[in-house]
């Protein structure tokens, strides 16, 4: 008889019995598992006792187990303790790469999020706002921008001067660097250096001096994939 099998019979009998407690632990902790090693050795099969092997590697399953626990509730903690000071917790980004994934900017009936983007030399800048259908419905000339980081404010328009509706929409930007053939920007990417505490948001600002709120940052990583 093993551990698991007695534990099963445990559970049965402890169900069966209704004088004692309503709803019996799903799970077994340390002292419930000694309980039942003990059970396993005084009611083994004494022509089949357990034998050194099973029981060092029960106890080291155990063990083990028990660390990834601990380790568990000790990185919950950790996380809870930062998330409740969010200053703390804005600031255990720096240093780190950061991607948000597709290059989105909301806009509202008040407010537009800003399109931001790096240059590593002068180009010809074209900025392209497109729909959730994947359609171009804006399309920016910003002419020659020199190199260095930009932002960018859209007025809302599309273009045919018609106001769009409130929403999510996708940003590309295009770079022509003078050989004639646009080159996309990646905007996405990042290793943060710094971070700012507005009064209603958290950003955080990389090296290629992108801007971007924490709340739309969607992987956090030591590396960096540029």
């Amino acid at each position: 008889m093993d551990i698991a099998s007695i534990a099963n019979q445990a559970n049965i009998a402890e169900s069966m019995n209704s004088d004692k407690v309503a709803n019996p632990k799903a799970t077994i902790d340390k002292e419930g598992f000694l309980k039942l090693l003990v059970a396993q050795l005084r009611y083994q099969d004494p022509l089949n006792p357990m034998n050194n092997d099973q029981f060092i590697q029960e106890n080291t399953m155990f063990s083990q187990l028990e660390q990834l626990m601990n380790m568990s509730k000790s990185m919950n903690k950790f996380m809870g303790d930062l998330k409740g000071n969010p200053k703390e917790y804005a600031a255990s980004y720096l240093g780190k790469y950061i991607s948000t994934g597709e290059n989105k900017i909301n806009v509202s009936s008040n407010y537009i999020d800003r399109v931001n983007f790096t240059l590593s030399k002068d180009a010809k800048v074209t900025i392209h706002i497109s729909n959730s259908k994947g359609e171009d419905i804006a399309d920016i000339d910003l002419g020659k921008v020199k190199a260095g980081a930009h932002s960018y404010t859209w007025n809302g328009k599309d273009n045919k001067g018609n106001s769009v509706a409130n929403g999510v929409y996708s940003v590309r930007i295009d770079a022509d660097y003078g050989d004639g053939v646009p080159v996309p920007l990646d905007r996405s990417v990042g290793k943060v250096v710094s971070v700012k505490f507005d009064a209603d948001k958290t950003i955080l600002i990389t090296d290629t001096g992108k801007i971007i709120p924490l709340s739309e940052v969607q992987s956090i990583s030591e590396g960096g994939s540029r």
